[in-house]
């Protein structure tokens, strides 16, 4: 869907320099064997086989409804692929796929002993460090790059950083740039591309089948998706806030089905899976009785 320009709020950049830190609720996933590959290329959106060029690549599992179950960043670790996705998802994710094993030999397990960081910055970064493996974030340029390390390396002995000016928590950064991760999706409710999977490069449109693909393929032929992930800015920081809380428009508070739900909530900056053409012509949105404005993120691929 094309909105006006004219009403699309697009972010003014912040500029600040990088800021490192630790993802304590991300866990990392290793898959080996023979067949990793063509195992996963059957249950992810994305296509699997550019790991053959690539190093890290946005992928979301579904299921055979075309509901988002899970998301992940995937990396080429030497013969290992490995999913980073949320620690308190991990073990489900495991049986999940294990579901699809079949007669395959592959090993899935947790990674105990490893850490996950993100270093971000308001411009992209490229920075390479010898002892840690690091990785570009695969959805954008803005969202930095992800450091995988042993837990007992001192990583912040390798990386000196001037992180006075950066007030930005990873998770404000996310919600200011739009940008939803694991338990922020609607589970097993949501579409890939609400959740902006495509926006994201996190879906091949020219790869074989998987689960879940019918649909997507679908949807993304019709070109229309009323509904997307997007940023919210209150006007003052909320207070007892349900992060499920339905949305509606000032000026149409009393309508059956809201416009919008609540996704995530990081203090004035929130996320929210919105009706596009509602929302962005409100002229404030009602969350819980907190007011708040959208906006088009400026990395849209409108």
């Amino acid at each position: 869907m094309r909105v006006p320009m004219k009403i699309a709020r697009l972010f003014s950049t912040v500029s600040f320099k990088p800021k490192l830190e630790l993802l304590s609720n991300k866990s990392l996933i290793q898959i080996d064997g023979e067949g990793s590959y063509d195992f996963c290329q059957g249950l992810m959106t994305n296509d699997i086989f550019k790991l053959k060029t690539e190093k890290s690549l946005f992928t979301m599992i579904l299921n055979s409804k075309g509901r988002v179950l899970y998301d992940c960043l995937i990396y080429k670790v030497n013969d290992h692929i490995l999913l980073e996705c949320e620690k308190d998802a991990a073990c489900d994710l495991i049986n999940h796929l294990k579901m699809y094993l079949l007669r395959r030999k592959l090993n899935i397990k947790i990674l105990e002993n490893t850490s996950v960081w993100a270093l971000f910055s308001s411009t992209p970064i490229n920075m390479e460090l010898n002892s840690v493996s690091v990785f570009n974030d695969p959805r954008l340029p803005i969202l930095g790059q992800r450091i995988i390390s042993d837990k007992t390396s001192g990583i912040r002995n390798e990386i000196f950083l001037d992180e006075s000016d950066n007030k930005f928590t990873y998770q404000q950064w996310r919600h200011t740039n739009g940008v939803a991760e694991g338990s922020e999706l609607l589970k097993g409710l949501s579409f890939p591309l609400e959740m902006n999977c495509d926006y994201l490069n996190g879906i091949s449109f020219n790869k074989g089948c998987y689960v879940g693909q019918e649909l997507t393929a679908r949807t993304h032929h019709t070109g229309v998706t009323r509904k997307r992930i997007m940023p919210l800015i209150f006007d003052d920081t909320p207070t007892s806030l349900d992060l499920d809380a339905d949305i509606y428009c000032e000026s149409d508070l009393n309508v059956k089905r809201p416009p919008g739900k609540l996704r995530g909530l990081c203090g004035k900056i929130g996320i929210a899976l919105l009706r596009i053409d509602e929302c962005l012509k409100a002229e404030r949105l009602i969350v819980g009785g907190f007011t708040a404005k959208t906006f088009i993120p400026s990395w849209w691929k409108m």
